[in-house]
């Protein structure tokens, strides 16, 4: 479905179409059709419903469809209820779950649509729905009339630039739509055989990879992150550099996760990689992205137990934090330090840093409970290492009821596994065995554990991906 024409009449070309949809609208006042409007850019979207209402003598009313809908013709009905409008607008196709179902129970329903909706149906389709919609209800679309619209090329070039530096700032999460956006454009101006530049071309390598990486296709996510890794590298762009090591980290990290063979391997690899991005920053003076990713490093550290390095890191964090960072990530900072203090046997400091970071913690508004987990397992360990058993159970489970073991498994077990040692010390061992039966189970859905015995086997899980 490329488009063969030339791009400088596009716009020429999107204002013929809109006038042949008025005409479409207006001929077909008190009867059923069904015309399908192919666009695959949400803003060029908005502007031609904007320039149809202006345009179009005959109201036109509008509904989205919800994204769990199962059939149109259903939705259709139930949204309208008694009105009988004189053209109807739906949005909202290429954004619902069961789409093969919803089309092949409308094509079902043909005759439905012609004896009950005695108007025009005008249905925003992309190029991906348009497919569907030709293969899975081919007799409701032998009805329909197709009016394409389609963006200018220095209107495509602007949208990846515009889109990638957003992207690239961290000001817009790459979701599916924005992808395929992304995507469809690069083969709208490939088919024009318009040449990108190379910064743009590196730019879609790292959104790419960062929508790979945010649905777990890690290998994939690594390739066009060095693709476009070389590209920054060569034209020395320092600050796009170091975001795209930290993200290559961000693949180790969770590859880390997965293979827990190898994960001590790709810890150091995604060290490797935090310790070059932290470099790069501070070579481009840029402090603000230091203290926004150096907390990255921490947790590394933390995985590999480099309590030596944790606390030179610790030295340069909190201070970096206190100007340019977060409360959360002054939170982080104190926690760090607490565990190093655990690791030194420095009890009475590390229970007053675990407390801090709580402090803290309880001061920022609407923040999830999982985050106050891994601070009251450490004050519960310091607690119990300063003799204070029933303040340390306490803790640890308030910080198995905060644990989000779908994000952090690892965590999880290790609160559990010392639960169930303080309630075996304590002589409480059906406590301490129903615990260990969740921690048996637990280790088995993560891949932790290869079997266990007669315990319920739930299915295999996976570790949630975080984009941190």
């Amino acid at each position: 479905m490329s488009n063969q024409r030339e791009p400088e009449n596009l716009a020429f070309d999107n204002e013929r179409s809109l006038q042949t949809l008025v005409r479409a609208i207006t001929l077909s006042q008190r009867e059923f059709s069904l015309i399908l409007l192919r666009c695959n850019y949400a803003a060029l979207r908005q502007r031609m419903v904007q320039r149809l209402h202006q345009l179009s003598p005959v109201h036109i009313h509008e509904i989205t469809l919800p994204t769990s809908v199962k059939t149109l013709y259903t939705n259709i009905r139930e949204q309208l209820g008694d009105e009988q409008p004189p053209a109807l607008m739906i949005f909202g196709l290429e954004s619902v779950k069961d789409i093969d179902t919803v089309l092949t129970s409308a094509n079902q329903v043909r005759e439905e649509f012609r004896k009950n909706f005695p108007f025009p149906i005008l249905l925003w389709v992309n190029d991906s729905v348009l497919q569907k919609f030709i293969r899975l209800a081919t007799d409701l679309e032998n009805w329909a009339t197709i009016i394409e619209f389609e963006n200018p090329t220095n209107e495509l070039v602007n949208f990846l630039q515009q889109k990638t530096d957003e992207i690239f700032a961290g000001d817009v999460t790459p979701n599916p739509q924005v992808c395929q956006e992304l995507k469809i454009a690069r083969q709208d101006l490939q088919s024009r055989e318009e040449v990108l530049e190379p910064a743009l071309q590196a730019s879609l390598e790292f959104v790419l990879g960062l929508h790979d990486y945010l649905h777990d296709q890690i290998d994939t996510a690594l390739r066009h992150y060095q693709k476009s890794l070389g590209f920054w590298q060569q034209s020395n762009y320092l600050e796009r550099q170091g975001i795209l090591l930290v993200n290559i980290a961000l693949v180790y990290n969770r590859q880390a996760e997965k293979n827990q063979i190898e994960n001590q391997r790709c810890w150091q690899e995604s060290k490797g990689y935090l310790q070059q991005a932290i470099d790069v920053f501070e070579q481009a003076q840029r402090s603000d992205l230091v203290a926004k990713h150096i907390t990255k490093l921490g947790e590394v550290l933390q995985r590999l137990q480099a309590w030596s390095e944790f606390k030179r890191f610790i030295y340069k964090s909190l201070p970096l934090h206190l100007i340019y960072g977060t409360s959360l990530q002054l939170a982080q900072d104190f926690g760090f330090g607490a565990e190093v203090a655990l690791e030194w046997s420095w009890w009475s400091e590390a229970n007053q840093l675990a407390k801090k970071a709580l402090q803290i913690l309880a001061e920022i508004p609407n923040l999830q409970s999982s985050e106050f987990a891994l601070y009251r397992f450490i004050l519960a360990k310091s607690q119990h290492a300063l003799g204070e058993i029933e303040a340390a159970i306490t803790n640890l489970e308030a910080a198995k009821n905060e644990s989000n073991h779908q994000y952090n498994p690892q965590l999880y077990i290790s609160i559990l596994e010392w639960l169930r040692l303080l309630y075996f010390d304590q002589d409480e061992y059906l406590a301490a065995f129903n615990i260990k039966q969740e921690q048996l189970q637990i280790e088995q859905q993560y891949s932790f554990r290869a079997f266990v015995g007669a315990s319920y086997l739930n299915p295999l899980r996976s570790v949630q991906v975080r984009n941190s």
